[in-house]
């Protein structure tokens, strides 16, 4: 999980970013921008309206919170089988989160692990930066899985909301760091991420069929998993 960046409207930002393109050299390698972005070859690129028309329009959501599925009981029990179940739980429902998305999110990062420490310093279940826990003000033991879960499903509940629902780039950012995904406009370029995001949604919705007991009609079909 990266820290949090200072935020700047999504739409504003892509409509500088594509005009400074309008107006800077193409350079040698555009691998990771936006195709479509930059023209082939060198020189300068002119800003199109068809460019204004897209960082305008509304992306398409394609992966939101589930509007149905296993009830909060359903997914007690299910979370009850889990390593630190109970204390996922009760910190989703504190900040009004998943808690099938938290544990999704908790096997990914950590493999239910309380102790891992990443090479960059991530902490603990959700995988927290000591620098983000300051952000919330929070100065107790990330290594406690309580404090780690609490902070964690605050954190994520708070991307899912700036991005509007949005459980890719949610997630997305949750691996990357929003900055990055408004930078890119979407999911990062990086395996990675993409990776990070497919494993994650996926156990989401398996969680889901599973704690449900039923085959699960709300993963929307045109959701695509970056390739």
């Amino acid at each position: 999980m990266k820290h949090r960046r200072l935020k700047i409207p999504f739409k504003a930002l892509s409509i500088i970013f594509f005009m400074a393109l309008a107006v800077q050299p193409v350079p040698s390698d555009p691998a990771g921008l936006p195709v479509g972005s930059l023209s082939r070859g060198t020189g300068f690129h002119a800003l199109q309206p068809a460019d204004l028309a897209a960082v305008l329009s509304p992306a398409p959501r394609r992966f939101q919170l589930f509007s149905q599925g296993a009830s909060t009981e359903e997914q007690r029990r299910f979370l009850r089988d889990l390593p630190y179940g109970p204390a996922m739980a009760l910190a989703a429902e504190r900040h009004r989160v998943d808690g099938l998305l938290v544990a999704a999110i908790v096997e990914t990062e950590s493999g239910f692990v309380s102790n891992r420490i990443s090479p960059q310093g991530a902490v603990g279940l959700m995988q927290i930066l000591p620098s983000t826990a300051e952000d919330y003000g929070a100065k107790q033991d990330l290594l406690d899985p309580r404090v780690n879960l609490d902070i964690g499903s605050r954190y994520l509940g708070e991307l899912i909301t700036d991005f509007k629902g949005d459980l890719e780039l949610a997630v997305a950012a949750y691996n990357a760091g929003p900055g990055t995904v408004e930078r890119y406009g979407g999911v990062p370029p990086y395996r990675e991420t993409k990776d990070y995001v497919k494993r994650v949604l996926t156990l989401y919705g398996e969680h889901h069929q599973t704690a449900g007991g039923r085959n699960n009609p709300f993963l929307l079909p045109s959701y695509r998993f970056g390739g």
